[in-house]
């Protein structure tokens, strides 16, 4: 017996990793999970990506499995593609963010003039630093509360309660991670819904 099936993963032309569970029911239906993850993974938000489920009988997988898969494995290759390229271009992004506050901190600072009896060495500059208790704090509450909520299953209120990346460029992973489960589950609850 000869198949296919290894020729047409090939034909799909998305390098990446799947892994596929099937189960076999009583009546001789199967129900196939496939999930495929690219080979470059830079964001683990991607994680919250669902298999995708197609159900039928043996015959029925046979002539539409491939035409089922294709349009969201290409999709989610490309989500891949495109969360690479971005963290790639943020990174760079903040790299040159610093570079400019640094050098406009450094031409923006201006020199006091020494008091009498002091040396010009002697003399610092008091800059107002961030006040990283109370910020942790406010994140910490912030956090509290979008928990709550999801488990409240008001996914729309947690996400608009959620920290921005703005405020805490320090917890990026942890926030893209929390929006991505927070919309993943909005989503499963819309389609619920309907």
């Amino acid at each position: 017996m000869t198949t296919n099936f290894f020729k047409s993963i090939t034909d799909l032309q998305v390098p990446g990793k799947w892994n596929l569970a099937i189960h076999s029911d009583e009546q001789g239906n199967l129900t196939i999970s496939a999930l495929f993850t690219a080979l470059h993974n830079a964001d683990n938000t991607t994680k919250a990506i669902p298999p995708m489920l197609l159900k039928g009988s043996a015959e029925e997988l046979d002539n539409g499995f491939f035409e089922a898969i294709t349009q969201p494995v290409q999709q989610t290759a490309g989500l891949y593609t495109n969360l690479n390229d971005y963290h790639k271009e943020l990174e760079k992004a903040k790299q040159a963010s610093k570079m400019e506050q640094d050098k406009k901190n450094k031409a923006a600072k201006p020199k006091a003039e020494p008091k009498e009896g002091e040396e010009e060495d002697d003399m610092e500059m008091s800059e107002p630093k961030p006040d990283k208790e109370a910020q942790r704090k406010a994140y910490e509450e912030a956090m509290k509360k979008v928990t709550r909520l999801d488990s409240l299953c008001q996914y729309e209120e947690a996400l608009d309660t959620l920290p921005t990346l703005i405020e805490f460029p320090e917890k990026t992973n942890e926030l893209d991670k929390k929006r991505a489960e927070l919309e993943r589950k909005r989503e499963q609850k819309k389609a619920l819904l309907f």
